[in-house]
């Protein structure tokens, strides 16, 4: 099956970008049926690539691979995956994401791997077809002892599937879902089954260890959107001597409590609200450092400007809750909101809290979610750590 561009449509694809949308295609030919791995063809018939084809699907098109000789195969998948883990061998652990859809060139898969259990996300149709082959290979290749494929995003809606969770192999029956691991000497209870997007954040661990560099023995802490406690763990392991820990989630806080039991510490309070509520009617002690991570708020362009306003309003309530010489490390996880937007929200909150502030550091996601230049949804995560002064 072949599938042609309008005029100059090819442009955005050749900077980097990965996907083609519906509108912007020309013509197909050939027979083909959704999920099918097409050709591309750019207007004047000239070939462009190989990937993915759905066409009830607002992204049509799902690029793969530039060369026209290479099958889209088992080899194929074996080969990609093999290169994306090598690429994480730099981070010396074994809890990592090992693919990571777009950024790693096999669009619409994310494997998060927990030492010997992996946990997949799904959202193309496309990719949908090799579920078994990608097993297959996660068991041969890197000795999986459990694989689950979560698939509960609205993503896959989008795209004709239906959202599942299963338990895709499992080599011995009493493998629990719910398992230990050690994250840069912290002790986390991980269930694949139960836990948020593929059982557990990854992308904020090297931001999570960061913390540590500015906590000092005796600080009081408050972890906003806490889900389950890493950045309080973090803060506990830091020397912080008196830490707070706010989630609206009983499900996410059940866990963050588990983990702090399993690392003994007893000086994390707990606490279940709604953040802006907290935030609002809280008149005690201010704090030497508060993490403020709260979910995307907005999934659209057309949300930008009310989700900007709930940045302002969350944003300034937390710098008026800093001591002078104390810290706010604060992140947008949206890709629609870029460093320029989020930075005039900074200076909004600091003008509105009547606190000075400097950005003594900033970072995206973890090394094991790699960015593309051109692409700029695979840029969603925004971290700056401030100093009130």
């Amino acid at each position: 099956m072949k599938v042609y561009l309008k005029k100059n449509e090819e442009r955005r694809l050749l900077s980097g970008h990965q996907w083609i949308f519906s509108n912007e295609i020309g013509k197909t030919e050939g027979d083909y049926i959704n999920g099918d791995v097409c050709e591309l063809y750019n207007y004047s018939g000239e070939f462009l690539g190989k990937g993915f084809y759905n066409k009830n699907s607002l992204i049509s098109y799902r690029h793969l691979t530039s060369d026209r000789n290479e099958e889209i195969n088992k080899n194929y998948f074996e080969r990609k995956i093999s290169e994306a883990n090598n690429r994480r061998k730099i981070l010396n652990r074994d809890v990592y994401r090992m693919i990571n859809s777009e950024s790693d060139f096999l669009p619409g898969l994310i494997i998060d791997r927990f030492e010997k259990a992996f946990s997949l996300q799904i959202f193309s149709l496309g990719m949908q077809r090799f579920v078994d082959v990608i097993k297959e290979i996660l068991i041969d290749k890197f000795n999986a002892d459990y694989i689950i494929e979560k698939n509960e995003s609205d993503l896959r809606t989008m795209e004709g599937l239906d959202k599942t969770n299963n338990i895709l192999y499992n080599r011995e029956d009493e493998f629990s879902t719910e398992f230990i691991v050690n994250i840069d000497d912290i002790k986390y209870s991980i269930n694949l089954f139960e836990g948020q997007k593929t059982g557990f954040y990854l992308d904020q661990v090297e931001n999570r260890k960061l913390i540590r560099d500015y906590i000092k023995n005796g600080d009081r802490v408050l972890d906003l959107f806490c889900n389950e406690g890493g950045f309080a763990l973090n803060a506990a392991f830091g020397g912080a001597s008196d830490i707070i820990a706010v989630d609206s989630s009983e499900v996410a806080l059940e866990t963050a409590k588990r983990n702090s039991e399993l690392n003994n510490f007893n000086n994390i309070n707990f606490i279940s609200s709604d953040v802006f509520k907290y935030l609002e009617n809280y008149n005690e002690e201010l704090f030497d450092f508060i993490v403020l991570d709260p979910p995307s708020f907005t999934k659209s362009k057309k949300n930008i400007q009310n989700a900007l306003k709930g940045y302002i309003k969350l944003n300034t309530l937390a710098m008026k809750l800093v001591k002078r010489g104390g810290y706010l490390f604060t992140f947008t996880c949206s890709h629609h909101i870029d460093e320029g937007m989020f930075e005039v929200v900074l200076s909004n909150s600091s003008k509105k809290s009547g606190q000075r502030v400097q950005i003594l550091h900033f970072s995206n996601c973890s090394v094991d979610h790699p960015i593309i230049p051109g692409f700029t949804e695979t840029k969603y995560l925004k971290s700056y750590l401030l100093r009130i002064v």
